[in-house]
């Protein structure tokens, strides 16, 4: 089965559609919360502070940062290493690049669109306070890509699959990603290219396992 990687801006309903596909696809979800679990299995307690903060060029002097990002890959590629996946966040759609049985999906929108999701999704009963924090959610994802991955957070040449869903309604976008998934589980996908054999730290390959075994 494929394995989808899901890009999203705060306001798209990406939240949503991946639930959507999850459950459709009986797929696992691996978020944040999952891929922080693993890490801190190995040291890298710090993992919220860095996804969740802004970062510039004096990050990557950092060797802490440097060592966490080196191993948030790993972690990646290892929870891509098992089919019937959707890994939701930062940095997978450019560590899964060359896979193709990876599906990179990114969800957009204009902001004004956002915003006003946001004040729903996130109860925020302000105008102007969804509109910050709106605001501070794209600045802190521009800026972890472009330190250390140097890419852009919309940069369409990384993805699949770009999806506006200010224009396409939610359960269609999630329709979408579900069809491409199944089209890329027809292809036959040479080995080499397919992140289901790529080689993986088998200590951190059991780690994972657990995890998602473990997973409600």
């Amino acid at each position: 089965m494929a394995v989808i990687t899901m890009s999203r801006e705060l306001g798209t309903g990406g939240g949503l559609i991946s639930q959507m596909v999850t459950n459709s696809l009986n797929y696992k979800l691996v978020d944040k919360e999952l891929i922080g679990k693993v890490l801190s299995q190995f040291g890298m307690l710090s993992f919220n502070k860095v996804y969740d903060s802004t970062h510039n060029v004096w990050s990557l002097f950092d060797s802490d940062y440097r060592d966490l990002v080196k191993q948030l890959n790993k972690t990646i590629l290892a929870f891509a290493r098992h089919d019937n996946t959707v890994i939701i966040g930062r940095g997978g759609f450019v560590v899964l690049q060359d896979y193709q049985n990876v599906l990179n999906v990114l969800l957009r929108a204009p902001l004004e669109h956002r915003i006003r999701n946001a004040m729903q999704t996130e109860q925020i009963p302000d105008i102007l306070e969804a509109e910050k924090i709106v605001r501070h959610s794209d600045e802190v994802r521009e800026s972890f890509l472009r330190t250390f991955y140097n890419v852009s957070s919309n940069a369409a040449q990384y993805f699949s699959l770009v999806i506006d869903t200010s224009r396409v309604p939610l359960h269609l976008a999630a329709r979408w990603i579900m069809e491409a998934a199944q089209e890329i589980d027809r292809k036959k996908i040479p080995p080499e290219r397919s992140s289901l054999h790529a080689e993986v730290d088998p200590v951190l390959l059991k780690a994972v396992r657990e995890v998602l075994e473990n997973k409600v």
